[in-house]
């Protein structure tokens, strides 16, 4: 038994070390690579990288290595897939393609049904009417107008000019009638409003007097209080159509062009009081004038409509304008300076091409059913350009010397733009009330 065992050791350790045994060094130092065969208790059998076979006494061996082989050296063997298991991979790589396409049209559903909800909802067809009144402030180029003449005429020579102590705007009520008729992705609107108010013209009058000639000329200035009234009334009509190229059931974004038409008109009783000049001249006198502007145009721009809350609306406008037209203004002055009266006539008459802008927002809540009631502001500002101007005066039978033509025709369009820019202006705040009829 005591024999056995040595010869049984090294028979177990060369047949557990043959399955990875790939280099025998031996004992003289020679070196053999390779793969191991078979073994006995005497020798190895090893199969060299040549493909040559060698048997070794184990009496010679040293050592067995069992370095791995390099990459280089032995292929590297790819595990063997079954069939079974490729075929189950594949349908699971199917099937998780089709659940990711199934999650995709899935979601295009949805977003085709939510926006089929969006335009079902937008859909609208109605006619609505709203009426409503205010306050606010109006401006017409006339008056600045006038007053840089004679401003003007007084620095060019004898005449007059008249400082005002109120503001150029004017406060005043308004009105505002609205029709709105929606159908889908088209509106339609036709506006109108009204605004009347008082003018106050108070101030001073500068006049200049002068007249003759050589040594026997003479010149004379005065200043008088200006006392007075007026009324002015602006009115405004818009003719919209509106276009909505992405419908929304909340929210409504809409391109916007239309037809602008506008009339002012101012109605004055002016009183010009002062003493009795040191050379005897009565500077009292009393002017009725009239003055009258209309523009004519287009507007283009973008509106919005967001409903919230279900019974709460936000409606706004904002819009560029482009207009012009004719503007005229007459004085019949009656002058106190002598017995009974003198009267003498002094005329405007020019064009005027205004571009500017309009802005309108408007906050409705429902009461009841279709009924509701609205808070508007609105504000349109125009900066008047002149075009062409002419002066015109009546007194000592017309207009005789040519220079005095020349200033009538070209004098309104060199001074305006130095010494005034004109303004027409028509803003307000008003409440209100729509109803809708819906079809």
């Amino acid at each position: 038994m005591k024999k056995i065992v040595p010869l049984l050791f090294p028979i177990f350790l060369f047949t557990n070390l043959s399955l990875h045994s790939e280099t025998i060094l031996l004992k003289s130092g020679e070196k053999w690579e390779g793969s191991i065969l078979a073994q006995d208790k005497d020798s190895v059998t090893i199969k060299l990288a040549d493909g040559n076979t060698k048997v070794l006494s184990k009496s010679v061996i040293r050592k067995v290595s069992f370095a791995k082989k390099t990459e280089s050296s032995s292929p590297k063997i790819e595990p063997q897939v079954s069939e079974k298991d490729k075929k189950i991979k594949e349908e699971k790589e199917l099937a998780e393609k089709q659940k990711l396409e199934e999650e995709n049209l899935k979601a295009k559903e949805d977003k085709q049904k939510k926006r089929e909800e969006q335009l079902s909802n937008a859909k609208r067809h109605y006619l609505e009417g709203s009426f409503g009144v205010g306050n606010g402030e109006s401006q017409s180029e006339l008056r600045p107008f006038f007053q840089t003449i004679q401003v003007a005429g007084v620095l060019f020579g004898g005449g007059q000019a008249e400082m005002l102590s109120t503001p150029y705007k004017t406060k005043n009520h308004n009105v505002t009638a609205r029709l709105f008729y929606a159908w889908n992705r088209f509106t339609f609107e036709f506006r109108g409003t009204e605004a009347k108010g008082n003018l106050d013209v108070g101030g001073f009058q500068t006049l200049s007097y002068g007249g003759g000639g050589g040594s026997s000329s003479s010149s004379d200035n005065t200043a008088n209080v200006l006392l007075g009234n007026g009324e002015t009334k602006f009115q405004k009509v818009s003719s919209r159509v509106g276009f909505t190229p992405y419908p929304h059931s909340l929210l409504d974004l809409q391109i916007l062009g239309g037809v602008e038409r506008i009339w002012t008109k101012t109605n004055l009783e002016v009183d010009s009081l002062g003493g009795i000049t040191a050379t005897g001249i009565n500077p009292n006198r009393v002017s009725y004038r009239d003055t009258s502007n209309s523009l004519k145009g287009y507007s283009f721009g973008i509106r919005f409509e967001w409903k919230f809350l279900e019974r709460f609306t936000l409606q706004g406008q904002i819009l560029h304008l482009d207009m012009q037209g004719p503007s005229s203004l007459r004085s019949n002055e009656f002058r106190l300076d002598s017995s009974p009266f003198r009267y003498s006539q002094f005329g405007l008459d020019y064009q005027w091409k205004s571009t500017g802008t309009e802005v309108n927002v408007k906050f409705s809540t429902k009461i009841k059913g279709d009924f509701s009631l609205f808070l508007e502001a609105s504000n349109m500002t125009l900066n008047n350009k002149l075009q062409s101007g002419y002066i015109t005066e009546n007194e000592g039978g017309g207009n005789s010397d040519p220079s005095d033509i020349f200033l009538k025709v070209y004098g309104p369009q060199i001074l305006i733009p130095i010494l005034y820019d004109s303004k027409t202006i028509l803003s307000y705040v008003q409440v209100g009330a729509n109803y809708r009829f819906n079809f």
